[in-house]
């Protein structure tokens, strides 16, 4: 696809701003009623999603050409999707596919990325992660005790963040792994980016080159199975994978197969965890890690501005992501109380570090992770869970800026605590 494919879609763009909030029916509160975090920081309509559309359209009609300030807004998205779920209640638009085609665009020309973006892709390209950490550190974070299994099929992709930043996610996932009897293991210094940060702000270009490698690397391997812990990992090898390259393995999040463990008696969790936690859902595990099937039938007018689609158009409403396993888990932890936010699920609000955003723009990062935390902290919960080593960053980031009383915690991290012998 090309933005030239969503001219009709952004001319219908009807500035409704729909987009900038959760759907009616799903708000429960005005302080928490916002589903993009742009627009609340900004406040400009150029913020939104349909702002973005209007943008694009006008770059695609040649009326506007890049200009650093027009960089800055089309950077200053997460690209979380609660844009295009909001939008798909009302229009059945797609903003957050116009606005990574608009990058895409931005970095063909030339124009972008943001100078803070291509130091990142130039580390990913020269050390296989963008944090420009040694390949051969990349296992570091394994203990004598974990045991992993050569011929095993199955693999944990442990991804950048949890590996280098994040080492106690990759280790209490080994752990439960371990726990429950699960084969694997790991590619060690062979493991590479799976190219979510270089994607994310349009380089698909090289997105598309590291995802031939990896998959690649997978079937020289023999992987027919890929377990992962990172939110941005699943949904690029999930998702993003099958749209530009053909894959035969499968992908399973670790809360998936934690759920599975325990309803077949392989983990039995019975240390007892007594805590009030609330659950943030990721958006690459919740809503945009959707399978994305694109459409080939035609709009058909059947009244003056009535359209339908023939044949009908696949729906694609954030709902098919993941969010009972995770929660599932949380239930069966003794002691623990899991106490929901208002924006949860599909309807979730974003960490806010997704998109290029923590790298480009810090500042409106924690902003947003201090929103997602003040509507924790609404709950009374004691703990935040989530299970995204980026969402872990972030959000940390955000609870020591304010000095909360709250704690972080991975789901793994909490299963751990619970299973006999656990830490």
């Amino acid at each position: 696809m090309t933005l030239e494919n969503y001219e009709e879609m952004m001319d219908g763009c009807v500035r409704c701003s729909k987009c900038k909030f959760l759907p009616q029916l799903q708000i429960k509160s005005k302080r928490f009623s916002h589903i993009c975090p742009s627009i609340e920081y900004f406040n400009f309509h150029a913020y939104s999603g349909g702002g973005r559309m209007i943008m694009a359209n006008a770059l695609q009609k040649g009326r506007i050409e890049f200009t650093p300030e027009m960089l800055d807004v089309l950077y200053s998205c997460t690209n979380c999707g609660g844009c295009e779920v909001s939008c798909k209640w009302v229009y059945d638009l797609e903003p957050n596919e116009v606005i990574h085609e608009l990058r895409v665009k931005a970095v063909e020309s030339g124009a972008g990325p943001l100078p803070k973006h291509k130091k990142y892709i130039e580390l990913v390209e020269r050390y296989q992660n963008p944090y420009g950490e040694p390949s051969e550190k990349r296992p570091a974070w394994i203990e004598d005790d974990i045991k992993l299994d050569e011929d095993s099929n199955t693999i944990f992709f442990v991804g950048c963040t949890a590996a280098y930043r994040r080492e106690e996610i990759a280790l209490s996932t080994a752990k439960v792994l371990n726990a429950g009897n699960e084969n694997f293991r790991i590619l060690g210094t062979d493991e590479f980016c799976c190219g979510s940060p270089v994607y994310r702000v349009g380089d698909r270009e090289k997105a598309i080159e590291i995802m031939k490698s990896n998959v690649e690397l997978f079937k020289s391997k023999g992987v027919e199975r890929i377990i992962t812990s990172c939110s941005g990992c699943f949904n690029m090898l999930r998702t993003e994978y099958p749209r530009y390259v053909e894959t035969s393995f499968e992908v399973v999040h670790i809360s998936q197969l934690l759920e599975t463990m325990l309803s077949d008696g392989r983990l039995k969790l019975t240390n007892e965890v007594p805590m009030k936690v609330t659950y943030h859902d990721p958006c690459h595990l919740g809503r945009m890690s959707e399978p994305y099937e694109p459409y080939e039938g035609e709009k058909v007018e059947i009244l003056s501005q009535v359209y339908m689609w023939d044949p009908p158009k696949p729906e694609r409403l954030g709902a098919g992501g993941i969010y009972d396993p995770p929660r599932n888990v949380l239930k069966q932890i003794p002691g623990i109380e899991l106490i929901e936010m208002e924006r949860i699920c599909e309807y979730s609000y974003c960490c806010g570090a997704g998109g290029g955003v923590k790298a480009g723009f810090p500042d409106f990062a924690l902003w947003t992770a201090t929103e997602r935390v003040q509507e924790a902290e609404e709950t009374g919960a004691k703990g935040i869970v989530s299970v995204c080593p980026f969402c872990s960053t972030n959000i940390r980031d955000s609870l020591d800026y304010r000095e909360s009383e709250m704690e972080y915690f991975d789901l793994t991290e909490l299963v751990l605590m619970s299973l006999e012998g656990g830490e």
